[in-house]
């Protein structure tokens, strides 16, 4: 079905706020299948409909700095997030993809683009942070957040790639200021678990958001990277999607699992059209891991799931 227009309830929330009036969070897609009719969605034909959307999207951030960038209002950081996501979404062959990404001028491209998307995501969860921890009814927020059902879809692929009881505890290595994944594991599956991350904002705004949606039982924040792990105990690990550098994550989880035992080890990633959003794990950042497992997301979903065992 066609879909054009899109209105998020969490944002309509937010036009509430005294600090964020006169903002309308409609959005009309600048991508649907009607612009395709009688393309097959991996030719030339096809990146040159694709093509002008992602260079104007480019053309739209570049003269941003990471300062400015901080103080878009959300009114704009979220219309820009939005253009970027139907770009990533479209439901592309591999050929096309491919031609996608190695295209002489978006690639040049790339680097301020997935740039954008990572300040995108620590700005949009420390706002979220904040929004949680000044309501009454945290749960309310939580729920109605742009992204909720996003993360829910990827936690239930995730259990689908590994089982884990209610004894098993889980290291997620940049869990972010509002560690979502942790706190959907909680609810819904009873999955106890360690959060990671090296700011010490996002520490402190995860820590007093598990605890006001009542989970601190089964949630804990802690701050540090990778190496934390020789002191903490895991039956699994799982490395977010932005957390960097992925060689040295890595390196470091293989050493820590040939010393004290292996455990499963999840990371997410990026594949197909998503990888405009953010650079994909490269197999040289895995070095010493072999895959047993991936699962590709589906919908609105941005990861790929791929589990790891030491070779």
């Amino acid at each position: 079905m066609k879909q054009k227009w899109w209105i998020c309830p969490f944002l309509n929330q937010l036009i509430k706020d005294e600090l964020m009036h006169n903002i309308n969070y409609a959005h009309q897609h600048i991508l649907d299948e009607h612009d395709f009719l009688g393309c097959c969605l991996n030719c030339r034909r096809s990146l040159m409909i694709i093509k002008p959307h992602v260079l104007g999207f480019y053309k739209s951030i570049k003269k941003h700095t990471a300062e400015t960038r901080t103080a878009l209002p959300p009114s704009e950081l979220y219309r820009l997030y939005q253009v970027l996501d139907d770009v990533a979404h479209l439901e592309v062959g591999d050929r096309l993809g491919e031609m996608i990404l190695t295209d002489p001028e978006i690639s040049r491209a790339l680097p301020a683009i997935r740039s954008y998307y990572a300040a995108f995501f620590k700005i949009h969860e420390t706002y979220l942070a904040r929004e949680i921890l000044k309501a009454a009814s945290p749960w309310n927020v939580l729920e109605s957040s742009p992204l909720y059902s996003r993360y829910k879809a990827l936690v239930e692929n995730q259990v689908k790639a590994v089982h884990m009881d209610h004894n098993a505890v889980m290291a997620f290595i940049g869990c972010g200021p509002v560690p979502l994944s942790l706190i959907l594991l909680n609810r819904f599956y009873g999955v106890r678990s360690i959060g990671l991350d090296t700011d010490a904002e996002a520490v402190n705004l995860a820590g007093r958001c598990v605890e006001h949606l009542g989970l601190e039982d089964g949630i804990s924040i802690v701050q540090g990277d990778e190496s934390r792990l020789w002191e903490l105990q895991a039956n699994a690990i799982l490395v977010a999607a932005l957390a960097e550098p992925k060689s040295r994550i890595f390196a470091d989880l293989l050493a820590i699992e040939k010393k004290k035992g292996p455990v499963p080890v999840i990371y997410r990633t990026y594949t197909g059209m998503r990888a405009v959003l953010y650079r994909p794990v490269q197999p040289a950042d895995i070095k010493g891991f072999k895959i047993v497992g991936q699962i590709e997301p589906t919908g609105r979903v941005n990861n790929t799931l791929v589990l790891l065992e030491p070779e």
